[in-house]
């Protein structure tokens, strides 16, 4: 097909990319996070051999660590050189090629094999945030299939699926700079604020906001190469991957619950402490700290606040109810908690002289999320059915019944496999860890029930007849 055919007018340009920027979005944000983190651990001396081998050997020593992990980390200390400039390589490429939005599927892929190696070892470690690594590496993973899930539209040529899809058509090269620019500057100081570097915080800041500039106004000049998406299925398809994302940050926030209670923090004394620790240690300015203490005085209304909060946007994200209100609004508290925590230390509870925890801990999640709010709002506005603000767009509208059953019955036996597997260490994260899994395959059975009482979806919401009210 040719090149031309693809072509689309300048209306039709429009409704298209509403379509497809929110992958390209997403994109942006997995490549900072991977650049900024790379520039920070070679500051940190994180990249030298024989802090990667200080690692291997404390993972392989821990009780608790997997036979097999075990058995991967005795090979890499054998070639720990190699080991460990490939994969900061690796991950600076897949951070490069994500931000430049070309060949998007190798990028999320490298991204996710270099974050689960980081996540595997460091999940065992002492107080740290078993999430850290991991939830990049799963959205990593969500784009890299729903990319290429969406390139195999047959109206998808070779140009396509190396360069990817036009990004803000109507936005000039100059605008975009502009814009760049700000998001720059905000974004560095972000990155001051996170402490992120050490002794050489100005130096990554700097070099982290430049680069991820840079990339991303090379980027838009890459749009003149790049073609107008199709639009055939673009809604009906999209829809199901952010579905995953916004799925997959619930029943991280189901986590999250579960390890707050055992942790205590969910009580008046503990949540008071909570905060106190972060008004005493973070570096968010002193009007902020001032009235984080506030908060910890007045913990006994805040504590609850938050707690039915948490739990009821956890399941409504997991289940797909109400979501643009409910995902943005659970936007706020990750934009809340991650500003709080900028320049606190990365053990719990914090400790003078230990490094600060990495700065996309929380943010990444928290473009992320929205992001899904925000499509979930557009995709909303363009209806006018309450039932599709309640409850949604079908999440299973393309298998049969009898799948159905069979899915149903897929799920009930791997409750049946987790009820019966009892954590073997009791650290507050495998507990939670099992806690969440036992909690989230109900969830699932609910996801399913509620499927015949969504809204069919429609491949083209700006047509007058698929928008009449229900």
């Amino acid at each position: 097909m040719r090149i031309s055919s693809l072509l689309l007018s300048t209306e039709q340009a429009e409704n298209a990319i509403s379509q497809t920027t929110w992958l390209a979005v997403i994109s942006l944000f997995l490549g900072a996070a991977c650049i900024q983190l790379v520039i920070m651990r070679y500051f940190n001396g994180q990249m030298a051999p024989e802090v990667f081998a200080g690692s291997l050997r404390q993972l392989v020593q821990i009780g608790d660590t997997p036979p097999l992990i075990k058995s991967f980390a005795s090979y890499l200390s054998s070639h720990v050189t190699v080991a460990t400039y490939t994969l900061h390589l690796a991950l600076f490429f897949a951070g490069a090629l994500l931000i430049l939005r070309i060949f998007i599927v190798l990028g999320a892929i490298l991204m996710f094999f270099g974050f689960i190696l980081l996540w595997g070892l460091t999940y065992t470690a002492e107080n740290s945030w078993y999430f850290e690594f991991l939830s990049p590496a799963l959205f990593a993973l969500i784009l890299a299939i729903s990319v290429y899930t969406l390139h195999r539209n047959p109206l998808h040529d070779l140009r396509s699926q190396i360069l990817g899809t036009v990004l803000a058509p109507k936005i000039s090269l100059l605008t975009w700079s502009y814009w760049v620019f700000i998001a720059s500057a905000l974004l560095f100081g972000i990155f001051v604020m996170s402490r992120n570097g050490g002794d050489y915080v100005f130096t990554v800041s700097f070099l982290s906001s430049i680069l991820i500039a840079a990339l991303s106004i090379i980027s838009k000049f890459l749009d003149r190469y790049r073609i107008v998406p199709p639009r055939q299925n673009s809604t009906l398809l999209l829809g199901r991957w952010i579905d995953l994302f916004t799925i997959t940050i619930g029943v991280m926030l189901i986590f999250q619950v579960f390890e707050d209670a055992l942790l205590n923090w969910f009580t008046v004394e503990g949540y008071r402490g909570l905060v106190n620790s972060y008004a005493e240690y973070g570096n968010t300015p002193t009007w902020y700290r001032s009235m984080l203490t506030w908060v910890a005085n007045h913990a006994e209304i805040f504590m609850p606040i938050q707690r039915v909060f948490e739990i009821f946007a956890a399941i409504c994200m997991v289940i797909l109810i109400f979501r643009f209100p409910i995902v943005l609004m659970t936007t706020g508290l990750f934009a809340i908690l991650s500003f709080t925590e900028f320049g606190i230390t990365n053990v719990w509870p914090p400790a003078p002289g230990k490094p600060p925890a990495w700065v996309f801990e929380l943010l990444l999640t928290t473009l992320v999320s929205f992001t899904c709010g925000l499509y979930y709002l557009l995709e909303a506005m363009a209806r006018k059915s309450w039932k599709y603000w309640v409850m949604g767009p079908k999440v299973f509208d393309s298998i049969s019944a009898l799948d159905k059953y069979f899915l149903l019955v897929f799920l009930f036996i791997i409750e049946i496999i987790v009820f019966s597997v009892t954590p073997t260490t009791r650290e507050n994260k495998f507990i939670a860890l099992h806690f969440t899994a036992l909690s989230t395959v109900p969830l699932l059975y609910i996801i399913i029930v509620l499927d015949k009482y969504r809204v069919f979806n429609s491949s083209f919401p700006e047509e007058p007849h698929r928008n009449q009210p229900h």
